[in-house]
Formats: C-alpha cells, sequence, structure tokens
C-alpha cells in the first residue's frame, strides 16, 4: 500500500523521512528532489545528512512557498552508495495548495 498524500500549504514545512528498511545507511548519500507530478518539473535538489538509521528533515517554508503551482508534487529520496553507484528511490507525494477553503 502507498503512503497516503500528505496536504500543506505554501509556506508551511514539510517533514519527511527516507529509510532503507533496517540495511545499513552507512556509505550512502541521499540527495532529496522535489518535482510537479506528473511532468516531472525540477523544482527542489540538495543533499541531507543521514541521522542515525534514516535520513530525516523537511522542506522549509521558503522552498514551499517558492514552488511555482499548486497541486500533486512527489518528494523524491534518491538514495546513492557511493562505493557502488547502486541507486534507490524513495517518494513522498504531497498536494500543495494555497489556502484551505
Amino acid at each position: 500500500m502507498g503512503n497516503p498524500i500528505t496536504l500543506i500549504k505554501k509556506g508551511e514545512s514539510l517533514p519527511f523521512v527516507f529509510d532503507r528498511g533496517g540495511a545499513t545507511i552507512a556509505g550512502w548519500v541521499c540527495t532529496i528532489k522535489v518535482a510537479k507530478y506528473p511532468d516531472d518539473t525540477p523544482a527542489v535538489d540538495r543533499v541531507i545528512v543521514p541521522t542515525g538509521e534514516e535520513w530525516d528533515g523537511f522542506l522549509t517554508p521558503a522552498e514551499t512557498a517558492a514552488l511555482a503551482a499548486t497541486g500533486l508534487w512527489r518528494l523524491l529520496g534518491v538514495l546513492t552508495n557511493a562505493s557502488t553507484g547502486e541507486r534507490e528511490s524513495v517518494p513522498v507525494r504531497f498536494n500543495l495548495a494555497e489556502a484551505w477553503a
């Protein structure tokens, strides 16, 4: 079953957690990418540092306010193994609104 779609307003922070299901994160790097769904218009691209067994953090209020359009977006954690080049992708979908009715 997929993750439910998170609803946020522009200018709110969006917390996220990416993990590898108990597998080690040593030697892996996580880059977060945000893109409009379904056309993948890119908007945010930055590396995050792991904490413990997972990568966590949040899109900042400035980042969500700067997203050009409302509607469905995808926050993607792109996990890359620095030595082997192996990649995994962990998506989180969110619906961005100007304001709540």
